[in-house]
């Protein structure tokens, strides 16, 4: 068994909020994107999915937490995270009519944090294998109580939120189900530790774990024969990146990870970031472009003997216009803690 820290309840909470208020900035909204050329809603479907290419299909819409893809063949469909319980079902059911009539379903976390994995207990007892990096394991075990409180709120949302009789009919099964979750429910069967090769059907699906960066378990799923990466929330596109302070993440690692991503990369690369919209190798690029100034304007701050408070007050350049401008303040802090010490 590992011993890791959990996220404390308050980060928790702070980032949902966090995730909700988003759901107002105009850039990032699911309107927005409904004008995206690659959006192709299907009335077949439970939930609205942008289609990116042949069998890649994708939901990043700042209303429903941690970006989603499935990917399909004719007889295999890849999920990658489960958002929340209210929506899970939902995922489950989509993945697998976007593929063949009982096609194979296999789930991968790309890290513990419950926007990602708060509907592991509607994927996971039905995948014929899922995937978590080992210092994921035991983090997403102790938040199994707040997967079941997630999914008890989770019809209420629906109906506030005006949807589908479907939705909300996967939601309430979830919430009567809650109670009989275990461990077991949502914890992956694979615990990987760095590279790992997958294959579904003929396509190679590369899982890497670089540095401890926005957690200690990140994972990026790479399909290399179609440039494509779905990068977890090692990618915050045109948003300030959450910091997790009992998370195990480092500034200085998720500079590293992210020069590893570019690594596998052209221009043409399509990323789907933890957090924003889909995008090219620019988005990846433009993380590390802030990480990169906050880690040298955090240490120039330092070595001129700026006490924490001051410089946790300040916007830089690179800081101007981003959404989730109510983490700026953690994000300097986390990089002040972990350059100081």
């Amino acid at each position: 068994m590992h011993t890791t820290p959990t996220i404390s309840t308050l980060d928790r909470r702070a980032f949902l909020a966090i995730l909700s208020a988003a759901a107002g900035t105009a850039a990032l909204t699911a309107p927005a994107l409904a004008k995206s050329t690659l959006f192709a809603p299907d009335p077949t479907l439970i939930l609205e999915w942008q289609t990116l290419k042949p069998g890649f299909h994708a939901i990043a819409d700042q209303n429903t937490g941690g970006n989603t893809l499935v990917f399909t063949t004719k007889d295999q469909a890849l999920l990658i995270d489960t958002k929340f319980a209210h929506l899970a079902g939902a995922l489950r059911a989509d993945a697998l009519a976007l593929a063949a009539k009982d096609a194979t379903l296999t789930l991968i976390n790309t890290h513990h944090h419950g926007d990602h994995t708060g509907g592991n207990a509607m994927v996971v007892p039905f995948a014929a294998d899922s995937y978590a990096h080992e210092n994921a394991i035991d983090r997403i075990k102790s938040q199994l109580d707040r997967y079941k409180q997630g999914a008890k709120g989770g019809p209420s949302q629906i109906k506030r939120s005006n949807g589908s009789d479907a939705l909300l009919k996967l939601a309430t099964q979830a919430a009567e189900e809650s109670e009989s979750w275990t461990q077991a429910s949502v914890t992956p069967t694979h615990a990987l530790k760095d590279k790992t090769a997958l294959t579904l059907a003929d396509t190679k699906i590369d899982l890497y774990h670089f540095d401890p960066a926005h957690t200690d378990n990140d994972l990026v799923a790479h399909f290399p024969e179609h440039n494509l990466i779905h990068t977890g929330d090692l990618v915050f596109n045109k948003l300030h990146p959450f910091f997790d302070p009992d998370g195990g993440g480092s500034a200085i690692g998720w500079k590293n990870a992210l020069e590893s991503i570019l690594n596998l990369c052209d221009d043409e690369t399509t990323i789907i970031p933890g957090h924003g919209e889909i995008d090219t190798t620019k988005a990846v690029k433009a993380q590390l472009n802030y990480i990169t100034k906050l880690i040298a304007h955090v240490q120039a701050d330092i070595k001129a003997g700026v006490p924490k408070p001051e410089t946790t007050q300040k916007t830089w350049d690179f800081m101007k216009g981003l959404g989730f401008e109510s983490i700026r303040e953690r994000a300097i802090a986390f990089t002040y803690d972990e350059l100081a010490n």
